[in-house]
C-alpha cells in the first residue's frame, strides 16, 4: 500500500481509505462480517477510516471491531449532520453546523468510539451560508484546543468548498472528484497551492454509476459519458472500477480516495487495484481525448 503525506497535517495516509457509510446500516450485535471486513482492511494496509455521526451505527461498529487496533489507523469522522436513534427505533437526522450544536456531537463520537481523541473532525456537507457566516469552524477550533480532535476539516463541494479554502483555518478537505466529474480538480489544485490542505476524495469510483441502468435526470449525462470513456475498446480487460480508482490516484495532489463496501471480495479487489498504481500514460491520454471529444 502506498502512503501519502496528508498536506499540512503531516499524517501519512494510505492512498486507499475506507469509507464507513455502508457498514453503518448493520446493527453492532449483527456485525461479525463488518468486523472481518474492518480487520482485513487494516491488515491490507488501509490506515484511514472515514465515518460520520450521521452514519447510524458506523462509529460503534468501528469501536467494537477494531477499537483494540486504534493505534493502527487514522480516524476521520464528521459532525453537523447527525442521526440519533429514538426509543421507537427510528433514526432522526438533524442539520446544525453551529458551534453550540457540534460540541455535543463531537463528545458523542468520542463516547461511541471509546477514545479520547479524533484524528480529523469534519463539518459534514455544510451549505455555503454555513461556511461563510456560521461559527462551526470556531466550534471545531475549540474542540481542538481542548485536545478532543487533532485536525479540523470539512466535507463539502462547490461554493462551500471554495469558501472554506478562501477563509482558511481548515487542515484537510474532503470533496467529490472522479473520472466522470473532473471539474473539481481545479479546486483541489487551489486547496493544495494556497493552503497545503490534505485532500481526501469521496465518490472516487462515481458510485459505480457506469455499471447501473441509465438513470433519469442530470445523472444521465454522467452515465453517457461513462459509456464513452470506459468502453471496452478503450480500457480493454480492465474493470471500470479499477480504471476509475487508478485514474483518481494518478493525481498526486490527491492523498487518499475513500471507498466504502460491505463486501470482502470488493475490498480486496480495490486494494489490489490501488496497489497497481497510476494508469499507463497512453490509456490516461486516451481517456482525456475521449472526454474532450
Amino acid at each position: 500500500m502506498e502512503y501519502r503525506r496528508l498536506g499540512r497535517t503531516g499524517l501519512q495516509v494510505s492512498a486507499l481509505g475506507f469509507g464507513a457509510w455502508e457498514i453503518g446500516w448493520t446493527r453492532p450485535e449483527e456485525g461479525e462480517q463488518v468486523g472481518r471486513l474492518l480487520n482485513r482492511a487494516l491488515d491490507l494496509g488501509i490506515n484511514l477510516i472515514d465515518s460520520s455521526a450521521a452514519y447510524r451505527w458506523s462509529e460503534e461498529l468501528i469501536a467494537k471491531y477494531v477499537g483494540h487496533r486504534r493505534h493502527e489507523f487514522i480516524f476521520a469522522t464528521k459532525c453537523g449532520s447527525w442521526r440519533v436513534q429514538q426509543p421507537d427505533g427510528e433514526w432522526v437526522q438533524t442539520l446544525d453546523y453551529s458551534a453550540r450544536a457540534i460540541a455535543p456531537q463531537i463528545d458523542r463520537s468520542l463516547q461511541r468510539l471509546k477514545t479520547d481523541y479524533i484524528d480529523i473532525i469534519q463539518l459534514h456537507s455544510p451549505s455555503y451560508e454555513d461556511v461563510a457566516f456560521g461559527d462551526g469552524l470556531e466550534g471545531l477550533k475549540q474542540a481542538q484546543a481542548q485536545g478532543k480532535v487533532r485536525f479540523i476539516s470539512l466535507s463539502a463541494d462547490g461554493e462551500a468548498a471554495a469558501k472554506a479554502i478562501e477563509i482558511g483555518g481548515y487542515d484537510t478537505l474532503q470533496l467529490t472528484c472522479n473520472i466522470l466529474d473532473q471539474e473539481p480538480a481545479a479546486l483541489i489544485t487551489r486547496a493544495r497551492q494556497e493552503q497545503d490542505l490534505g485532500i481526501i476524495i469521496k465518490e472516487p469510483i462515481a458510485q459505480t454509476l457506469y455499471d447501473k441502468p441509465r438513470p433519469e435526470g442530470g445523472s444521465a449525462v454522467l452515465w453517457d459519458r461513462a459509456q464513452r470513456l470506459l468502453a471496452p475498446d478503450c480500457i480493454g480487460e480492465l474493470s471500470r472500477i479499477e480504471v476509475a480508482l487508478r485514474w483518481i490516484l494518478g493525481n498526486r495532489e490527491v492523498h487518499s480516495a475513500i471507498v466504502g463496501t460491505t463486501n470482502l471480495r470488493h475490498l480486496e479487489a480495490n486494494v489490489a487495484a490501488a496497489e497497481r498504481g497510476a494508469l499507463p500514460e497512453a490509456l490516461r491520454a486516451e481517456l482525456q481525448r475521449r472526454l474532450a471529444g
